[in-house]
């Protein structure tokens, strides 16, 4: 039987964590961010990835969108 290769799902990356940063610094200053605000503060490449980063920390139970 193989083992799966690569990282195990479910852990906290580096860009897991700054995305989730990020939302609870606007969060603390009371304000909304928007997809792309979120991608440039994180240095994504683009909005679809923080989107996909954040169903990802929402599937973790870390955020709630």
């Amino acid at each position: 039987m193989r083992k799966a290769r690569g990282r195990p799902s479910g852990q906290m990356t580096h860009r897991r964590r700054q995305v989730l940063e990020a939302f609870a610094d606007a969060a603390a200053h009371g304000e909304r961010i928007s997809w792309a605000a979120l991608a440039r503060r994180c240095g994504l490449y683009d909005y679809r990835e923080a989107r996909r980063i954040a169903c990802d920390l929402r599937a973790l139970g870390k955020i709630s969108i």
